[in-house]
């Protein structure tokens, strides 16, 4: 325990003098002082209360009341009414009923009256702490005739009064049989309700939509026909979870996703959390289907971060489990956010790119990599897209990076995989990560079968990606853009009449092999010079008349002629070296 501060020990000392009559209270108090010196004139006597009267001027700046240990009468209590308050506790108010009664028991205190009465409209306003020690006396009773007085329910007008509450304490109220209203108090952030037993099984709904509540303290108390809990995202400790479920027999269900309850298990119960992948894939169930977004979100980095350090100490099955919830939230979450969660796994987690991964889900590959990337093309929104683009590049990059001599994939995944990255890079407009694309489509190349290669001399969307990725690396790598156009003369030297006609309908592609023969001209690069010159004879054979126009004459024709005084005549018969 630390030791007390010099302002606590000058408050202790000041409250005993004044309280001893050693020290008078002649002067006044700043609003820190002020709360603490008449806290400890309480603790010695609860008489000091009248003090709010007697020295009103001294205390002016007060604006925090702890009254448990008082008995308050009317006089003394409309003393609250000089005062700013931010927080009140109340204390025994047996001697106020007669002064305040509720209108449908005179036994009881209408206490939504009593605060209306004693407190000004600064307070009424201002005031974010609110409890209640003898709560009994303020509500038991009011709900007796709970169905015939709904409108007029006393503890929903509470709520309605004080909108601006942070901490509410109704602890020992009886006769309290739901919280309808609670919801009203948007800013709550504390609930005490101990030994508070509410009769109607759905009283406690409306917590769920208290969005700011941490704190709720159930302790000592009963709800005797509760069996599901979610205390997701609070500050919920281990020890009160079992007490808690073993005072509440009926209990069936605690989700406790995202809490110091992370590790826990206990057999009497369903707990979801993160505990194993099992309890991962009821936790993700449960966030989806309720559209917990926020809970899906915490699922999916949880078990990114498990995939990505701790998956040595997982089994086959545990492995296998988290592949199809992963699986599942790219088929079923509706949350973006989520679904990018899902798909950063794949790319991100260490566990993706090891040798373990792609020998025992060597099957389920192809069907993974086709889902996420079609997860990722149906995004909606063009931000998240834009960053999970990054995420399905990476993934595929870690495919073809796992191919070595003799472990040819699946031919319908190279190729699916060859498509898709040419796709992406021919359809945003916006291509970032050139060398990324050039990697994945070299090396994917390398490692292909000879039908594979076949059917890549035809295919003209890798094609066309490959055009679009060499006219792009031509301005700031001639390295790479040599590599690439090194690949595509080797496609075209195979390509059917019909690709070649299809390739130069659009015209995009000759023009672009005109401009980079216009920039390529001043540069002594002779390899990726020949590639652009061949591309062309290859394409003279279907270009139409105003294309070869275009293409042989004005400063094209001026371009190839100073390519032509650096190299030998070229003829059609031309070879790559």
């Amino acid at each position: 325990m630390s030791p007390p501060t010099l302002f606590q020990l000058a408050v202790k000392s000041l409250a005993q003098g004044i309280h001893e009559g050693k020290i008078p209270f002649d002067f006044n108090l700043d609003t820190k002082s002020s709360n603490a010196v008449f806290r400890e004139l309480l603790k010695w006597d609860p008489k000091h209360f009248e003090k709010l009267k007697t020295h009103r001027n001294q205390l002016s700046k007060l604006t925090e009341l702890d009254l448990r240990k008082c008995e308050i009468d009317k006089e003394g209590v409309l003393n609250l009414k000089n005062f700013k308050l931010h927080s009140l506790e109340f204390g025994i108010l047996y001697r106020l009923k007669t002064k305040f009664p509720h209108a449908m028991n005179p036994n009881r205190i209408d206490i939504v009256c009593l605060l209306e009465t004693v407190l000004n409209i600064n307070s009424q306003k201002m005031i974010v702490h609110l409890g209640f020690h003898d709560m009994e006396e303020c509500m038991n009773g009011w709900e007796e005739n709970y169905k015939e007085f709904n409108e007029q329910c006393h503890f929903s007008k509470l709520c309605n009064s004080f909108p601006n509450l942070r901490i509410l304490d109704i602890s020992y109220a009886n006769g309290l049989s739901t919280l309808k209203g609670i919801k009203n108090i948007k800013s709550l952030q504390k609930l005490v309700m101990r030994d508070v037993r509410l009769d109607d099984r759905d009283g406690y709904k409306e917590l769920s939509e208290l969005k700011n509540l941490r704190v709720l303290d159930v302790s000592s108390g009963r709800i005797e026909n509760l069996e599901f809990l979610d205390c997701s995202m609070t500050y919920v400790q281990e020890h009160e979870l079992r007490e808690f479920v073993e005072h509440h027999k009926a209990l069936k269900t605690v989700v406790a996703i995202s809490t110091a309850c992370d590790n826990l298990s206990i057999p009497t119960i369903d707990l979801l959390n993160f505990v194993s992948p099992t309890s991962f894939g009821k936790c993700l169930k449960y966030a989806i289907t309720n559209e917990r977004d926020n809970l899906a979100v915490k699922c999916m980095k949880g078990i990114s971060a498990t995939l990505n350090t701790n998956y040595e100490q997982l089994n086959e099955s545990e492995i296998s489990e988290f592949l199809k919830i992963l699986c599942y939230v790219l088929r079923e979450a509706k949350d973006e956010e989520t679904k990018h969660e899902a798909i950063s796994c794949f790319a991100s987690s260490d566990f993706f790119g090891t040798e373990r991964f792609f020998s025992s889900c060597s099957l389920e590959i192809p069907g993974i990599v086709e889902l996420v990337f079609k997860t990722w093309d149906n995004l909606k929104r063009p931000n998240r897209k834009f960053v999970a683009h990054r995420c399905v590049v990476s993934l595929f990059q870690r495919i073809v990076n796992f191919l070595r001599f003799g472990r040819i994939l699946q031919n319908g995944l190279l190729s699916f995989i060859m498509d898709k990255t040419s796709s992406m890079y021919i359809t945003e407009t916006f291509t970032p990560y050139g060398d990324l694309y050039k990697d994945i489509l070299m090396r994917a190349n390398r490692f292909m079968s000879v039908d594979q290669y076949a059917a890549m001399c035809n295919n003209t969307t890798v094609i066309e990606g490959l055009f679009k990725l060499s006219h792009n690396l031509i301005q700031w790598n001639l390295s790479s853009h040599q590599q690439i156009m090194k690949l595509i003369v080797s496609y075209m030297n195979q390509a059917s009449e019909d690709t070649l006609k299809f390739l130069v309908s659009n015209g995009q592609i000759v023009e672009n092999c005109i401009e980079q023969i216009m920039m390529i001209s001043q540069f002594p690069t002779k390899d990726s010079q020949n590639h652009l010159l061949h591309l062309l004879l290859v394409f003279s054979s279907v270009m139409s008349d105003e294309q070869l126009k275009k293409c042989y004459g004005g400063e094209t024709v001026f371009s190839l002629l100073l390519i032509q005084h650096v190299e030998k005549p070229m003829s059609t018969n031309f070879q790559i070296n």
